[in-house]
């Protein structure tokens, strides 16, 4: 069986030239630059066991920050300290 898709056609109106106040143009602005921002940031997915999981939330709870943030800010602070501790390592051979 085949499937075709239709089409939805869309009327739209052309509305011309807007000037927006300076106040909603600022909000423009700021919206086009977070969405640009967007564009910039990697989606990371993985599977994890539920029981470290609730640890990282219970952690991320006692710092007051969500755990999402807890485990980027985590995961970011060991990797620059892995960074470092190798840089050291091969230093003194």
């Amino acid at each position: 069986m085949r499937r075709t898709l239709k089409k939805k056609r869309r009327n739209y109106q052309e509305l011309g030239d807007y000037e927006m106040p300076a106040e909603l143009a600022g909000k423009v602005e700021d919206m086009i630059a977070a969405a640009d921002k967007e564009d910039e940031l990697a989606r990371l997915n993985f599977r994890w066991n539920k029981e470290p999981l609730d640890v990282v939330k219970h952690a991320a709870e006692l710092m007051g920050i969500p755990y999402q943030t807890f485990i980027k800010q985590t995961v970011f602070e060991h990797a620059l300290q892995v960074i470092k501790d190798v840089k050291l390592s091969k230093r003194s051979k």
